[in-house]
């Protein structure tokens, strides 16, 4: 009666979990997800873009490259002298930030590009001539628009406006064409708008990278690691809120004989039409999965046990009366689990998974919901449409 799913991967009744054949079909069943699983699968790029010691250290090598830059240019011969000042403020800088840099809030980080750019400001505005020291404007611009996105390249633009026509300014009439500032400006400009274009494009793959990886290809519901995180956050809110939670577990009865009969094609469509139905009577705030196989699950919310039992009565009931062309007659055994503030997900899934065994046991089409023994009450047993028929009016055919 306790058999885990691990243990149930064959059932005893000779059903194997059989797996998808077809190609899949168009069949777009995701549940809506909310803010903090928005959050969950864009992890792996906000993680990036906020990361204290990735924003220290990239800004510490820019810094450190500024540095190294000055320091060839001062030992090249030909070149015409410079202020030293910069140079040696990048490399204070540097130091300052592998020592304290991980421990700064992000809004005094937002100041690194800002800096850079006044370094490099000084140092064109203290060597003659025209020069090309200007490109180096690129390096803050790249910092401060992928750490800061579009608030930090306009930031970093507008200061860069200002610190290079200040430049052009100090220096004399001959070095500060007009054209100058336009060239400066245009670059920045440019570079920030590819910039935050790329890690849009990024963003967006990353995003439907995570949402592939938890999403089942056939039916287009949650898969198991989808099911997963979803459940965690609301066994987690039901602990907060003191509420009810209940868990359906669904199988398709004689899966394995449809499969032989029909073919591994026909079995997708099953497959894809059931997940259809669960979806259709399924609410937005409800979790629903294909957990495996022809095994589905469906996490509802702030639900009781009767209200459970109630929900996979209606799944059973639309399932048998609407069969599309082509497909055979189909029936689900189910299992539920109903408690209050639950605190642990696996254990859930193995007591709905119990109950669904027994309802299996008992002759399949049915509901059985778990009680525990020290209940000192019986499984409750809800019999099918199909079989209710057959008992009660001899009409149909007895589920095998």
């Amino acid at each position: 009666m306790g058999q885990s799913l691990s243990a149930r991967g064959r059932r005893s009744d000779g059903e194997a979990i059989a797996g998808s054949g077809g190609s899949p079909l168009p069949v777009r069943l995701c549940r809506s997800i909310d803010a903090p699983i928005h959050m969950a699968v864009n992890s792996s790029r906000v993680s990036l873009q906020w990361n204290r010691r990735l924003m220290v250290f990239s800004a510490c090598a820019m810094y450190g490259a500024a540095a190294f830059d000055a320091t060839l240019e001062a030992i090249v011969p030909g070149d015409p002298s410079f202020a030293t000042a910069p140079a040696v403020g990048a490399v204070a800088m540097a130091l300052f930030l592998l020592l304290v840099g991980p421990r700064l809030p992000r809004w005094a980080m937002a100041c690194f590009g800002p800096i850079g750019a006044a370094f490099i400001a000084f140092a064109l505005a203290t060597t003659p001539g025209a020069g090309d020291g200007a490109v180096l404007y690129v390096w803050p611009t790249l910092w401060m628009t992928f750490f800061f996105g579009r608030r930090g390249a306009i930031a970093i633009a507008a200061f860069i406006g200002v610190a290079h026509a200040c430049t052009l300014l100090a220096l004399p009439a001959a070095s500060s064409y007009p054209g100058r500032w336009i060239d400066v400006m245009v670059t920045v400009s440019l570079v920030a708008a590819v910039t935050l274009l790329l890690v849009s494009r990024n963003n967006a793959l990353l995003a439907r990278l995570g949402e592939e990886a938890r999403t089942d290809e056939l039916t287009g519901l949650l898969n198991r690691r989808g099911f997963e995180e979803r459940a965690t956050l609301e066994l987690a809110r039901a602990r907060r809120e003191q509420q009810s939670l209940a868990l359906a577990m669904f199988d398709l009865d004689h899966f394995k004989h449809i499969n032989d009969e029909w073919g591994h094609e026909v079995g997708d469509r099953v497959l894809a039409h059931t997940a259809s139905v669960l979806a259709k009577h399924s609410r937005d705030i409800d979790v629903t999965a294909r957990y495996g196989g022809e095994e589905f699950l469906v996490l509802l919310p702030d639900t009781g046990g009767a209200t459970a039992i109630a929900f996979t009565d209606r799944i059973r009931e639309a399932l048998a009366v609407s069969t599309p062309t082509g497909l055979p007659v189909v029936r689900l055994s189910a299992g539920v689990l109903a408690e209050v503030a639950p605190s642990d997900l696996p254990a859930l899934i193995q007591r709905a998974d119990s109950a669904l065994y027994d309802a299996k046991r008992s002759g399949r089409d049915r509901t059985v919901i778990f009680r525990r023994e020290s209940d000192g009450q019986p499984l409750m047993h809800h019999e099918g449409a199909a079989t209710r028929r057959y008992r009660d009016h001899g009409v149909g055919h007895q589920p095998a």
